[in-house]
């Protein structure tokens, strides 16, 4: 729901989206450093091993974020938003390949009626000709590019980051793609506006550190694929807020593709709580 917000703030702040980015990640990093010095928590990761995935994990956040924008910029939100979400499904598709089995089926067809239920959100790509430009069509691949960095960096947490917690593993995400968009910025800190960095402030302590740890977190007591379909509700609440705080009506089709997406949700939780409970039974 948290990340469902920070979306809001792209109109909000008036600012480039790579300086936003670039901000947004340095205050991060202050915020969660700050986090793990209170409470005694340790910063220093174990091997020279873990400091390259950690890396690795930050070029991947950092290319997700970049692209999940510029899409945006080069198309449009709703097709920048459904683009990004068909990273749940290339979880499903990659993550048994990491434990060298195949998708199951019902993962697969949950993944494509969640998929058909987010291009439901957005009736305009349906009602209206969309032509399809360079700029558009660049916009698109961005999209999935950056759906796929998202997908590959999510399974990288669960399956080689699985012994630090959400906030140490967000803090080198954050921290790496600071370092590398920093300097490419536009707008020095002295440039940016009182009010910039008052909304810059707000989407790093509510909308930014607190949602990455909590779905880092998730991914470590869940599986990268159960938390990426559950992760299909945030246009959702993207949407929902966009009527409670910018008083942008949904259509019916919005609606009915909502429904979609929550009936979906509950039950991927369903069987994932039914899972757990067996796993948790068996001796």
């Amino acid at each position: 729901m948290l990340l469902g917000v920070s979306g809001l703030f792209a109109k909000l702040i008036q600012l480039p989206a790579l300086d936003i980015i670039a901000y947004r990640s340095l205050l991060t990093v202050v915020l969660l450093l700050a986090i793990l010095v209170l409470s005694k928590s340790k910063i220093r990761l174990n091997s020279f091993k873990d400091y390259k995935i950690a890396l690795i994990l930050g070029l991947l956040a950092a290319l997700h974020w970049v692209t999940y924008f510029t899409s945006i910029q080069m198309s449009s939100v709703a097709v920048g938003m459904i683009t990004l979400f068909t990273y749940p499904v290339l979880t499903v598709l990659l993550e048994p390949l990491v434990r060298k089995k195949l998708p199951s089926v019902r993962d697969i067809l949950i993944s494509v009626v969640v998929t058909f239920g987010i291009s439901m959100l957005f009736p305009s790509l349906w009602s209206s000709e969309i032509a399809l430009t360079d700029d558009y069509l660049l916009g698109i691949v961005l999209g999935v590019v950056s759906a796929l960095a998202m997908a590959l960096r999510n399974i990288g947490i669960q399956h080689y980051f699985t012994e630090y917690s959400g906030t140490q593993s967000m803090f080198y995400q954050f921290l790496v793609t600071a370092i590398v968009l920093i300097p490419f910025v536009g707008n020095t800190p002295m440039d940016v506006s009182v009010d910039n960095w008052q909304l810059l402030i707000l989407l790093t302590a509510f909308f930014s550190a607190a949602p990455h740890v909590l779905f880092a977190s998730a991914i470590h007591k869940l599986s990268a694929r159960t938390a990426g379909l559950i992760a299909y509700l945030q246009p959702l609440y993207g949407i929902a807020l966009g009527f409670i705080i910018l008083a942008e009506v949904p259509k019916l089709m919005t609606l009915l593709g909502g429904v979609i997406i929550l009936s979906a949700a509950i039950y991927e939780t369903y069987l994932s709580n039914k899972q757990a409970k067996k796993l948790y039974k068996e001796p």
